[in-house]
Parts: structure tokens; sequence; C-alpha cells
């Protein structure tokens, strides 16, 4: 394993610091050992006055929960290895031509789409490698035809990516959030009243729904949450999931969609899909038929403790991280910061820090579907916090320290106000009080 001396993993860490690395079998303890003192970080056996730990890979989500709760940094051994070692080659992360976009190794065509890009829709976005690497499977669906299923928790960007690379590719997109409550009218059409009234009285007409439309237009849809639905309306699309794709109109008059129907699918439709874990209140277990046809299928990661340190420095200063990925690394273009007026602060980057270290021990003690929880033991549905909640926090954090000198008491003041005052139980609101002393914030 090659490293470079400005690794992401001491640029997170900082020379001096401490790895806890026991509990590896041998071989893997010596390869961590070389890595972290060629990074000129110290591997210790012992966790008192470490600054993290390294894990296996195949730990479990609870004991990742566990530690972090305990105020440790965690890495897997892979996320060590990612952080830490250098690339082949180096190549910009996203490439625009004439007439197509490339998303790190995939290049797909630009649409037709007229309507220009929303620049502040996306400003917010950290072009890091886990948004990128999101991105680039979307576009390998696109490339190749075939429909794209992301699943992961709650704000992890697999809706935004698509909307992304839309965006950026001039491609019209439909986003049709799905529900308990969502029928195959919505989706397919349903007769409704005419506009006007014909002979004899009150007139019907057939209303083409979100899936003919796109098939006529070449449109993209996404279909959000598609676990909430009902078996029965998602079968109902088993058709236009085919490749190649094609409909009846069954509720109107026979109308076919396809190759040898009515009217041919236009070339730029594409079908997306979303969801969260099954494990999710309220999610429906969808059939082995319907999950086969998405011929794509991707699991989206929640951010670590350095990727959402990546993203509160990308608000700061628009930079968006280099990383390494399948051997090369790539550079991510820069972005319009989106609070500027944050740089100038000295505590800046321990403050910055200390916020991201506060997210990540407070999201692991909320626990999650497998991991059990410190926090919110005795309510129904556990607490979530998410980028959503970072991003709130960040919005706090610029209108507080307007009159600030440093950033340490609007950061502590911003935290508590959206993470600990969410928190019904005063015996959780100690414990994450005491969350965020462990950062030095409170």
């Amino acid at each position: 394993m090659t490293t470079t001396t400005d690794s992401a993993l001491t640029n997170l860490l900082g020379k001096g610091s401490r790895l806890c690395i026991a509990g590896l079998n041998a071989a893997t303890t010596q390869s961590v050992r070389n890595v972290l003192i060629e990074l000129d970080i110290e591997p210790t056996p012992f966790r008192p006055g470490a600054d993290g730990i390294v894990v296996s890979d195949t730990a479990s989500e609870a004991e990742r929960s566990e530690l972090l709760a305990q105020g440790f940094s965690v890495f897997s051994v892979s996320e060590l290895t990612r952080l830490a070692r250098g690339a082949d080659e180096e190549r910009p992360a996203i490439a625009h031509s004439a007439d197509s976009l490339r998303v790190l190794d995939v290049e797909i065509p630009l649409g037709s789409n007229s309507t220009p890009p929303d620049a502040e829709r996306f400003r917010h976005l950290c072009l890091d490698r886990l948004f990128l690497t999101t991105a680039r499977k979307a576009a390998l669906a696109v490339q190749h035809g075939i429909p794209c299923m992301l699943e992961g928790e709650t704000a992890t960007a697999k809706t935004t990516a698509i909307l992304w690379l839309a965006q950026l590719t001039r491609h019209h997109s439909v986003r049709v959030n799905l529900s308990g409550h969502t029928d195959t009218g919505e989706l397919v059409g349903r007769y409704v009243p005419a506009t006007t009234s014909a002979k004899g009285g009150a007139a019907w007409e057939f209303a083409e729904g979100y899936i003919p439309k796109a098939l006529r237009h070449g449109w993209w849809v996404i279909l959000d949450e598609v676990n909430l639905a009902e078996s029965q309306v998602l079968e109902r699309l088993n058709p236009v999931l085919e490749m190649p794709p094609t409909l009846v109109l069954t509720e109107h008059d026979g109308h076919r969609f396809g190759a040898s129907g009515d009217t041919p699918v236009a070339a730029d439709f594409r079908m997306f899909g979303t969801m969260n874990p099954s494990e999710y209140s309220g999610r429906a277990t969808l059939s082995p038929a319907f999950r086969d046809r998405w011929g794509l299928w991707a699991h989206v990661p929640k951010p670590s403790e350095p990727e959402l340190l990546d993203l509160l420095r990308h608000l700061v200063t628009g930079e968006n991280p280099p990383f390494v990925w399948e051997s090369v690394r790539w550079i991510p273009p820069r972005s319009p910061a989106l609070y500027p007026q944050l740089a100038n602060f000295p505590d800046l980057e321990p403050t910055l820090k200390a916020i991201a270290s506060f997210h990540a021990r407070i999201s692991g003690a909320a626990g999650d579907n497998e991991a059990p929880a410190s926090i919110g033991r005795v309510k129904r549905e556990r607490y979530v916090f998410t980028r959503r909640t970072l991003l709130n926090a960040m919005r706090l954090l610029a209108a507080f320290s307007a009159t600030a000198s440093r950033l340490r008491g609007p950061a502590s003041r911003a935290l508590v106000e959206i993470y600990i005052q969410r928190l019904s139980d005063p015996a959780d609101r100690s414990a994450a009080q005491s969350l965020l002393r462990a950062t030095g914030l409170a």
C-alpha cells in the first residue's frame, strides 16, 4: 500500500494523533501499524488517550455506535486504507463537453431540456466520494438503459444524486413520492371530468399518468420511497421495467407503448427508484418479480465522520475533497461556498471537527435499525440525525456568528437548538449534553 503525507487521514486527525488498533488479527494489525507510522500517526493497543479506534470490516453497527457514543472516532480497516492510500493517476471527477457529461469513469450524452440549471438548488452539495459514486451508478443506468434502484437510509442523497445528474445533463426528470395512498391512476392514468361538456351532459376524459407521459416524451422517472406503496400498485409497473419497456393502457383504450405498439418509447426514457431499508417502520416487502426488474441496485451508505467534516469544510470554503476510487485520485470541481463569512474565524477548523464529531456521536447514540439506542430508548420511534440536521445547524451557526469573534460559542448554541432541544426526555438531553462536552463545545 502506498501512502501520501497529505492523506485525508492525516488531515482529519493531524500528525501525532493516536489510533487504537486492538482486536485485529496479527497480519492486519501489522499492515495498519505500517500505514499509521508512515503517516506520523501513533498506533496504540490502548483505548485511553486514543483519538480514534480501528475496527475490522466485519464490525457490527452496534459496536461502531457504542464506540461513537463513547467519544471515539471509528474507522474500519477499509476506510482507513481508503483515507491513507495514494493513487496510480489523477483525473477530474466531472468533465463537460459539447454533447456529453462524464461522472468519474461513466460518460452519458446530454438531453434536450432547455430549462436553465437551478444553481441554488444544489449549492449545499459536497461532491465527495459518496455522492459522486452514487451519481455514477445513476449515470451507468442511463448509459445502458437499465432501471436503477438506490437503497439507503434517509438523507443519504439518493434522490438528490439523480436530480443533480438530470439537471447537469439537461434531461427532464419527474419525482413521484409514493405512499400507501398511491394508486395506479396516479402512475398510469385515470378518467377525470372533461374540461368541456359533451353532448348529453357531463363528459369524462382519460388523463395520462406520469409513466405514459414519460414514455412518450423521454423523461426520467424517479419513484421515491418505493417500499411505501402497495404491492399491487408496484406490480402494474413491471412491463415498464422490462428491457425494452412496454405499457398497454388497459385502464383506457388499450393504447400500446413500445417498439411494436402505437407509440414508440422515447430514447431518453429512464426509470429510477429510491427506498429506505425494509427494516424501517411501515415499509413493505417487495415481490421477487418487482425486485428482479431493477437491473442495477446500489446500497448507499451513511456518511462517516470524515465525510461529515468534508461537508462542513465545503459549506465554508466551497472546496470539494479529492478522493481515491478504483486506484484513481479524482479531483472534483470547486463550488460556491454557502457560508464564506465563517472562513476568517481563527478557530474554524477545530470547531468544524467538533461539530462533525458531535453529529457522529449523537447519531450513533440514537441507534439505527441494527444497533440499540442509548438515547431515546423509551420512545416508540428513534431519534434521527442526518445531514439535513447538520445543514440546519450550520445555517444557525452562520446566523449566530454574525457578531462573534470566535465560533465555539455560536456553534454550541446552534447544536443545542437543533439537536438537544428536540430531545423530549430529560435523561436524553443530559446524555446529549455530555456528548457535547466531550467535543469541547459545551
